[in-house]
């Protein structure tokens, strides 16, 4: 089973930075009241005699009105902009959970190929690109967002911790060894010690560098955490945990594991996700999958 293909290559990760920056905007309707008011004090000190202290009241007046009944519309139109781009950055947060990848690409590409209105939705939607850049293989790319995200402090919390995860994972990928190495000794110190996700990441490292026992002890020791929090996803750490028990030769737990996570998740996903559990196939038996789903 091969791997997907990594195109997209119109997602320009610095280009995309640079364009979608928000620019500070002209405040038409604050110059408009300032000019009002300009040109009544102008005409105050001109006097009210003679056609030019006339003809600047006149002018503070028409503009007046000017900016009275352009506000309103002003506002509206703006409001309208902003929430547009929040219901673009809805629609690819539902694309991106549908697996829609492609359409959600276009849509990140759109939207962040020109200033944003607000910083969350700039925020909002290179959160999305990076799982999208991590979806198609680009997992270079999808660091480069994350730690773009990160450095700057733009997240902070849980959507931060998500993101160092995201991170560390797409090191693995890409053979980021030393540079994941120190992620994960980050996150052990600045993060829960009852994550799943990190456990997940550790479980992956201990595969992929030829650890298998601490790889099956971490398993065993947080399947019940992994259970709580990974709900379907649980199937990447059973998968992950076949491969170990294969290579320390322990046919009856690779089997049952194997089995367990092709219950919850389709074989293929599996494989696109973790190169390593590619070298299962023809070895142990996958669940099959329910008639009507055949």
């Amino acid at each position: 089973m091969t791997q997907e293909a990594t195109p997209i290559g119109f997602l320009d990760v610095p280009g995309l930075l640079e364009s979608s920056q928000p620019q500070a905007r002209v405040p038409w309707l604050g110059l408009g009241m300032v000019a009002c008011v300009l040109l009544l004090i102008v005409a105050s000190v001109s006097g009210r005699e003679g056609p030019g202290g006339v003809a600047l009241q006149a002018a503070a007046t028409v503009l007046s009105i000017i900016v009275f009944f352009s506000m309103p519309i002003f506002v509206r139109f703006s409001l309208r902009r902003v929430r547009g781009e929040q219901q673009a950055v809805a629609g690819i947060a539902e694309l991106v959970h549908l697996r829609r990848w492609a359409e959600a690409a276009v849509m990140v590409q759109q939207l962040l190929s020109s200033p944003t209105r607000t910083m969350q939705a700039r925020i909002e939607a290179m959160i999305y690109l990076a799982s999208i850049l991590a979806r198609y293989h680009r997992f270079d790319d999808a660091i480069a967002v994350q730690s773009y995200l990160l450095d700057n402090e733009m997240v902070g919390g849980g959507a931060a911790y998500g993101l160092k995860l995201g991170r560390t994972m797409a090191m693995l990928r890409e053979d980021h060894l030393f540079d994941a190495d120190r992620a994960i000794n980050d996150l052990r110190r600045n993060g829960p010690a009852d994550s799943a996700g990190f456990a997940l990441i550790e479980i992956f490292r201990d595969v992929k560098t030829g650890h298998p026992e601490d790889a099956v002890r971490i398993f065993e020791a947080k399947l019940p955490i992994l259970r709580d929090q990974l709900g379907h996803r649980l199937g990447d750490a059973y998968a992950l945990a076949a491969r170990a028990y294969d290579l320390l030769d322990r046919k009856t737990e690779a089997a049952d594991a194997f089995r367990r996570a092709t219950l919850l998740e389709p074989l293929i996903e599996l494989c696109r996700r973790y190169p390593e559990v590619q070298k299962l196939l023809g070895r142990y038996d996958p669940t099959a999958a329910p008639a009507e789903m055949a």
